[in-house]
């Protein structure tokens, strides 16, 4: 197996939270993949080809497409690869567009690549049956507010306002007034505050604004993560549909059983026929 990820958290522990999430299988990770996001600016048509110009998606392609490249590996290519990149606020609007784009980049790639007829129509099979893109929204931090324990492995001096029996995670929004004035202090520059669950968790980890670096991806994140009981997260019918479709293909993939109420995300939901097991 294969994980292809954007960030530093994710590489640290992303594999350990899917081992503990699924204990009843042996899951053997190959050593987790970080590529450049493609999410963090506003994205639009895809351009594409244009001379010395290279679109950061290219990564992620470039990742996937390599995971089934002909001589790679010597026995056997991957049994799943799973790609996830923050779907991020300035494209929180407009998931249908990232999704659109990266199909986009992998076939341009492909066609770049200048693969022997047969291999390419491997790759493709092996793409369309095996590896599956994702989107963590906004970003992973949204989901440890759906289960508090992930709260409390971040490091979190005081409780969270956020209304996570009203709201939907994925819709992150906290209205907070001594969340203001620490950002005044903290972060007076900050774009959408209220909406970014990273930045909040910044703030519950030091509501004094006295400690650099509270919060950090690599270790209080990387904990929160790998101890996240996704589970919970899941629990909620009517929300937290981008989680569930993640967690829902992982599963079918590696033959598991997970049960989970509700729908999940049609734009990320397993398809057949398509480019990758959801696209």
């Amino acid at each position: 197996m294969q994980l292809i990820v954007t960030g530093d958290m994710e590489l640290a522990s992303l594999a350990l939270s899917l081992r503990r999430t699924f204990p009843d299988h042996e899951l053997n990770f190959l050593p987790t993949q970080k590529v450049q996001d493609f999410t963090s600016n506003r994205l639009g048509p895809h351009p594409g080809r244009v001379p010395g110009q290279k679109t950061r998606a290219q990564n992620m392609a470039q990742a996937l497409i390599s995971a089934f490249e002909p001589g790679r590996f010597l026995n056997a290519a991957p049994d799943l690869v799973l790609a996830v990149d923050d779907l991020e606020l300035v494209n929180v609007d407009q998931p249908q567009v990232v999704m659109s784009y990266l199909a986009r980049e992998i076939e341009l790639t492909l066609k770049e690549r200048g693969l022997l007829r047969a291999d390419e129509t491997r790759v493709r099979e092996l793409l369309r049956h095996r590896a599956s893109f994702h989107l963590f929204v906004p970003m992973p931090e949204a989901y440890f507010y759906a289960a508090p324990s992930a709260l409390t492995l971040a490091g979190i001096k005081i409780a969270s306002q956020f209304d996570v029996a009203g709201r939907d995670t994925e819709c992150f929004e906290v209205d907070d007034s001594a969340y203001r004035a620490w950002l005044e202090k903290k972060a007076p520059k900050a774009v959408e505050s209220h909406r970014h669950p990273k930045q909040y968790l910044r703030y519950l980890c030091d509501p004094t604004a006295t400690i650099d670096r509270a919060y950090r991806e690599t270790t209080e994140g990387a904990r929160a993560l790998e101890g996240l009981a996704w589970s919970e997260v899941t629990a909620r019918a009517a929300r937290e549909c981008y989680a569930r479709a993640l967690l829902e293909d992982f599963a079918d993939g590696i033959g598991a059983d997970w049960q989970s109420p509700g729908p999940v995300a049609p734009l990320t939901a397993r398809r057949s026929g398509g480019l990758l097991r959801n696209l």
